[in-house]
């Protein structure tokens, strides 16, 4: 049987069957087979009161409530139907194909949506973010503002909105900067050869104790991290809440230059001592 017969209207033969099975059906089994429907139909019924108010009650946001009962009514419909139907010694089989074919061509045209969708309820069932999350995803990072259905919307520092489809996200490396409550302010400086780096840790340690926002626990701290060829190259750690994160690293960036200049650690720039011997 190919696909042509199997989408096309149904033949004669196919339909002159049905009418024979139901001419031959005795009053007892139409019965029996209407009380099926009913039953079946109530039971639906239950079913779908039962899911909704477990929606209510679960994470799952609104705008999936109405596309999860409508799903859910058709497949237990036609399950309620196919079963009446077996019951009268129907055939079945064609149009469990048509249904099969049918779901096929809709998932190959809908495959991109039903991707994102599937990212989704991954998002919502593994809770890597909430809403009010700060997060990054290939290099985008903002605030989660909301989940929807098929994306999720970023607000970033400078005020853009950016809709990142579920199905990315789900598939990707996502980082959340807001889960543990606080993040790390990294700051590179460098000083120079005649400032010994107890100077400049002195100097550093000054610094952020005069930015507010900077925790106590864990403590900053300050290690040499390269010995360049015109300076010392330091790193400075300071943990900080997450709101507090952008204020405080332009406080202590600014912060560390007047105190460099009244510690007299100096700041060098790249440059090159010139010795000529006579």
């Amino acid at each position: 049987m190919d696909l042509d017969s199997l989408v096309s209207t149904p033949s004669e033969e196919t339909v002159q069957e049905y009418v024979n099975v139901i001419q031959n059906t005795d009053l007892k089994t139409g019965l029996i087979a209407l009380w099926l429907l009913i039953i079946g139909l109530l039971a639906v019924k239950l079913i779908l009161r039962a899911v909704n108010q477990g929606l209510q009650r679960s994470r799952i946001p609104k705008t999936l409530h109405t596309m999860i009962r409508t799903l859910l009514r058709i497949l237990l419909v036609f399950v309620v139907f196919l079963t009446v139907a077996n019951y009268l010694d129907l055939p079945i089989t064609p149009f469990i194909t048509l249904l099969g074919l049918v779901g096929l061509a809709l998932s190959l045209a809908l495959q991109g949506m039903l991707s994102n969708l599937a990212g989704g309820f991954l998002i919502l069932a593994s809770h890597p973010f909430e809403v009010g999350h700060y997060i990054e995803q290939d290099g985008i990072s903002g605030t989660v503002q909301e989940i929807r259905l098929q994306h999720t919307r970023l607000e970033t520092p400078d005020g853009k909105i950016i809709y990142i489809p579920n199905s990315s996200i789900s598939s990707s490396r996502v980082i959340n900067y807001t889960e543990t409550g606080k993040r790390r302010v990294e700051i590179n400086v460098s000083a120079s050869y005649d400032n010994s780096p107890a100077q400049v840790r002195a100097a550093v340690m000054a610094a952020a104790q005069k930015v507010e926002g900077i925790l106590s626990e864990p403590a900053p701290i300050l290690f040499v991290d390269n010995y360049g060829d015109s300076a010392i190259e330091y790193v400075i750690q300071a943990w900080v809440s997450n709101p507090d994160f952008i204020t405080v690293k332009r406080g202590l960036m600014e912060e560390l230059y007047s105190t460099f200049q009244q510690t007299q650690v100096e700041m060098t720039y790249p440059h090159m001592n010139v010795h000529i011997s006579e």
